[in-house]
């Protein structure tokens, strides 16, 4: 009779583990380096027992690209000051009557404003590989699946 009963519980226990094949836990990131998160404040898992997925990370990624960035505008305008009176004044007495030829030239110079519109802008196309910024960091709280009858515990995200 107790065979059957043992053989009873055994049945039982296994249907138990068939429909909850792991747990569901949260944990804090307590160290980063190396790597520690403690699940309900007692249990330490360390790198060797942790699986981590992209969510909780670094990795490097490819990724198409296709866009204009946004076009700027610079106002380049100036302008120079530059004052600049010409004065010459010539006499001269070529015949014997010593009558006199005299020359006046007078000038001046402005420079005026000048304006000036930059306008900038690029197209930026093709694969690019970029760096998506996930690792884990001191105090993150996570989600954690916890392998059944094993000692892994796989650290799905952030919360």
């Amino acid at each position: 009779m107790a065979s059957l009963i043992d053989a009873i519980k055994k049945i039982s226990q296994g249907a138990e583990e068939a429909s909850a094949p792991c747990n569901v836990l949260y944990g804090v990131v307590t160290s980063v380096n190396p790597l520690e998160i403690t699940v309900e404040q007692k249990l330490k898992l360390t790198s060797e027992f942790l699986i981590l997925t992209k969510n909780v990370k670094d990795y490097s990624v490819d990724v198409s690209i296709e866009w204009d960035t946004e076009s700027k505008s610079l106002n380049a305008n100036h302008s120079h000051t530059a004052n600049a009176n010409v004065s010459v004044s010539s006499s001269i007495s070529p015949n014997a009557d010593n009558q006199k030829i005299t020359n006046t030239v007078q000038s001046s110079v402005s420079v005026e404003e000048k304006k000036i519109s930059l306008n900038h802008a690029h197209s930026i196309s093709g694969t690019k590989k970029m760096t998506i910024h996930n690792a884990l960091k001191k105090n993150d709280v996570v989600i954690l699946i916890q392998k059944r009858g094993g000692q892994e515990y796989i650290v799905i995200d952030k919360i």
